[in-house]
């Protein structure tokens, strides 16, 4: 069985800034950001025992895989419509962000491709994060849309290479990144 300290590692530090983002937002309408951070939470306590166990790691592969493809599908989508839904649009285009998030677990369940849906999906909701930002000067809202555009796109696809250094982590850390301009933009930073 393998493990790999440093992505059990880089899964800590994750799972420690998704608890940190958690325990600081305070919305006060439905908490689509706390399925995010949760979601996000559960997929690194579970890559923390994958990875950093060696000998019992490979007993939680496919909760981990799962709850890894939902961290894909959903962190995003529910960070947009919780913005949207912030700056008062309407509600059915901002619960649309979400509900979107449902075909490619569809997809899933019946084990049918989706990557290319997931893609779809991703790249209109950070276009989505993107503008609505802009257009409320919430930089921290861009900043989340570059840096999860960034690790989907980028370091997920496995098309950056630090010597050493897994693509795993690499993203684990990006996520870091997106988890916490996330929570500024949600908290209305500038």
């Amino acid at each position: 069985m393998s493990h790999r300290y440093s992505s059990a590692f880089s899964h800590l530090i994750l799972a420690g800034t998704g608890i940190y983002c958690l325990v600081q937002y305070h919305g006060d309408s439905f908490k689509f950001p706390c399925i995010s951070y949760g979601v996000i939470i559960t997929n690194s306590l579970l890559g923390v025992w994958r990875w950093g166990n060696p000998d019992h790691g490979h007993k939680v592969e496919k909760p981990y895989n799962f709850t890894g493809f939902l961290q894909n599908i959903i962190s995003l989508p529910f960070i947009v419509t919780q913005v949207w839904l912030a700056y008062n649009y309407q509600k059915e285009l901002a619960y649309l962000h979400s509900l979107v998030s449902v075909l490619p677990l569809t997809l899933y369940l019946a084990d049918r491709s989706k990557d290319d849906l997931v893609d779809l999906i991703i790249a209109a909701n950070c276009v989505s994060l993107g503008v609505v930002s802009f257009l409320h000067e919430n930089y921290y809202g861009i900043s989340a849309a570059i840096s999860y555009m960034i690790n989907h796109f980028w370091l997920r696809e496995g098309n950056f290479d630090i010597e050493d250094v897994p693509v795993l982590d690499l993203f684990n850390y990006g996520l870091c990144f997106f988890c916490y301009f996330a929570l500024r933009t949600l908290q209305g930073g500038k």
